[in-house]
């Protein structure tokens, strides 16, 4: 159901500043309301509402929240369409889609690197989600779906605006990070430069939503490659972010992508963290174990616990076993002065490790990867 959907991805209220929790204290209402409006051709989008998060970088990015009410609607009209375009996408193409994740991404990388494929083209679109063409898209999304009815929702969430500090602007371009439709809408965009992409000779691609690396065997096919593929892009309306892409090869440098770190050493590919995760990692730990948290050390670690699984988890498919004892007794010490400023008979006495992990249940980095690591 999209309605069980969009309240699991949680997220907070649009522009009629409805929560989640006050749609569903009416939900039949609403969704009959929907439900009319769609058949009698009077929905309308709202604008979206926009937010901006911090970048590791310093920047910010923005987003674009729906209401409930179009995040619903867009659920489900991605349900239905989204099986059509599956059979479309290409295997390249790994981001926001049924059964394809980062992981596989990584992997295939590393396969094709050693395949023999270490030049590699370390791309980057520039302002890609504010930069797709309307016209093009909706030709494209027409060239699968016929209804007019769906089309005409879609075209209405491109079009919708966006509220920006109480006031509203037109979108001629793009289309909002945020919106649940959002991702569907960079596959079917972006599947036109993996199609030409891969027709290339010699030519490897990986790509996940916007984020893109294109593997060669040579400098001069990634040369080579590289103008095709802003020409393929220049086709789209879109352009290289020429500060940030670049070419690589993995025998004598690295390149980073999804968080990621790809460099070959002594013959042997190594795949790590970038150092920009580890320490945005380490901030949050710290922010989480500051002596002046006013929570018990319990409620505390039980909190840290899901942090250090979910960045643990993700990261335990690369070369992460040194990375990971050195973090876990970084985190112990944290946790240690913690509790000992909470407890003042704890004032001299090093807590041992065991009492960390079995009574205050402490998780552990190097328990994730016992049976994963590469």
């Amino acid at each position: 159901m999209p309605g069980k959907k969009v309240k699991s991805n949680k997220g907070c209220a649009g522009i009629d500043k409805q929560s989640i929790c006050d749609f569903q204290k009416q939900c039949d209402l609403y969704l009959k309301e929907i439900q009319r409006a769609v058949k009698n051709g009077s929905y309308e989008a709202m604008p979206v509402l926009r937010k901006y998060i911090p970048k590791g970088n310093g920047k910010f990015r923005p987003l674009g929240i729906p209401t409930v009410k179009d995040r619903i609607l867009q659920q489900a009209t991605k349900n239905v369409i989204e099986t059509i375009f599956e059979m479309k996408f290409l295997d390249c193409s790994y981001g926001y889609r049924p059964d394809r994740n980062a992981h596989q991404a990584v992997k295939q990388i590393r396969k094709y690197i050693e395949q023999g494929y270490t030049w590699v083209i370390d791309a980057d679109v520039e302002k890609f989600f504010d930069s797709v063409d309307h016209k093009l898209l909706m030709g494209l999304v027409s060239e699968e779906i016929s209804d007019g009815k769906v089309l005409d929702l879609i075209e209405s969430w491109l079009k919708a605006g966006v509220m920006n500090e109480d006031k509203q602007e037109e979108t001629y371009v793009g289309t909002p990070q945020g919106g649940v439709a959002s991702p569907l809408l960079a596959n079917i965009y972006l599947n036109e430069m993996d199609k030409q992409v891969t027709k290339i000779d010699s030519v490897r691609l990986v790509r996940y939503a916007d984020d893109f690396v294109v593997f060669c065997k040579k400098k001069d096919e990634a040369e080579r490659t590289m103008k095709q593929v802003e020409v393929i892009l220049a086709g789209l309306k879109l352009r290289l972010n020429k500060t940030k892409t670049k070419i690589v090869n993995v025998n004598r440098g690295s390149f980073g992508f999804l968080g990621f770190k790809f460099k070959r050493a002594g013959g042997k590919l190594f795949v790590t963290p970038r150092m920009k995760a580890i320490k945005k990692f380490k901030e949050t730990v710290r922010t989480m174990t500051w002596r002046k948290q006013p929570v018990k050390p319990r409620v505390m670690v039980g909190r840290l616990n899901s942090v250090i699984r979910g960045w643990g988890n993700y990261f335990k498919i690369g070369n992460v076993k040194r990375l990971f004892e050195r973090l876990d007794c970084w985190i112990r010490t944290r946790i240690r002065t913690f509790i000992e400023r909470k407890k003042s008979g704890y004032a001299r006495m090093r807590i041992p490790k065991h009492v960390l992990e079995a009574g205050y249940k402490l998780a552990s980095l190097m328990t994730l990867i016992k049976p994963h690591s590469l």
